[in-house]
Parts: C-alpha cells; structure tokens; sequence
C-alpha cells in the first residue's frame, strides 16, 4: 500500500521543492495583488478601502489553499515487491499522464512533458531504492500516481 514519506533517500537527495508554507503564502500573495489592482481600477475606490481589502484577502485565501493542495511538493513512497513488474506499470501510467524519461541524475529519473506544458505540470523525480521507489512530484501529479499505482 503506497504511502506518503518525507525521508530523503541514502544515497541521492531527491529534489525537495517548496512546501506547503511557501506555496501558500506564493499564491495568497499573488492573487491578493492582483484582486487590489483589479478592484482599485474596475470600482474606482482606493487602494487601501475596506472592499479591495476584503476582496483580496477571499480571493487570496482562495488562490493559497487551492495552491497548496495541487502545486505543493509531495512525496510518495511506494513499497515494491516485484520491480521489474512495478517498472512496467509505473512507466505505463507516467506515459498515460503524457511523461517521458527526460534524464537519468545519479540514481534519479526525471520524467517530462512537452516543453511547454512542463511549465504547467512540474516534472517527475523517481529513484528505485531497496525494496521501494520514491517518487517526488506536485501533489496533483502524486495523487493521480497514488491512485494508478495501488
């Protein structure tokens, strides 16, 4: 049964990427910006009302959780028995996913998209371990794994 870890590993340290914090506080931040600007210009209030306020902290408490909970970091680790098989099976659903093995780092796998989706989509890191492969991805790319690789 899969399970999510935050172990790095004993031989290559895996990319860790931003965590929950930043990723809040990068989306919050942004959209809070944004929703002022936007709000300031379209109503025509000042910058620092009660509505273009409270507008950009909704929209920027909005924008925060749904970036923690698709472009955050995550860790997956996966107990495997039969690699070989395992291999086949996690290569199969990375491809269904539209990723390719893009290079091999030390022991880490680095699968990509296209050029351009990549700059939505993240990339994929996989390192095969003693009786476990680690994958490290945005949480979205992880869920979708998680549920294919059980």
């Amino acid at each position: 049964m899969p399970e999510t870890s935050n172990q790095s590993s004993e031989t290559s340290e895996m990319p860790r990427g931003p965590g929950a914090v930043f990723t809040f506080v990068y989306y919050f931040s942004g959209a809070a910006l944004v929703t002022v600007l936007f709000t300031a210009k379209t109503l025509g209030v000042g910058f620092g009302t009660v509505i273009t306020g409270e507008l950009a902290l909704l929209v920027g408490s909005l924008s925060g959780l749904l970036g923690v909970f698709y472009n955050r970091t995550k860790t997956l680790e996966i107990a495997v028995t039969k690699p070989k098989a395992f291999t086949r099976q996690m290569e199969a659903a990375l491809a269904d996913m539209g990723y390719t093995l893009a290079e091999t780092i030390d022991d880490i796998a680095v699968y990509q998209r296209s050029s351009f989706s990549r700059l939505f989509t993240g990339d994929i890191y996989v390192q095969k371990q003693e009786g476990a492969v680690v994958l490290v991805s945005r949480a979205a790319n992880i869920r979708t794994l998680e549920k294919r690789l059980r």
